[in-house]
């Protein structure tokens, strides 16, 4: 099966998972792992054409 997207995290994005502990950061990049692969509304929230809010 074929991701529908990629992930690609910005220099802020990657401090900000560096201060988390490893339980939390974990769990969201389990989470982006999940929503590649599956529509879940509990993940992903779609606001227009190409925006998407988690």
């Amino acid at each position: 099966m074929e991701p529908k997207f990629d992930v690609v995290f910005l220099e802020e994005a990657i401090d900000f998972m560096s201060k988390l502990d490893a339980k939390a950061r974990n769990k969201i990049y389990y989470n982006l792992d999940k929503a590649k692969f599956e529509n879940d509304p509990k993940l992903f929230k779609k606001l227009a054409d190409d925006i998407w809010e988690t």
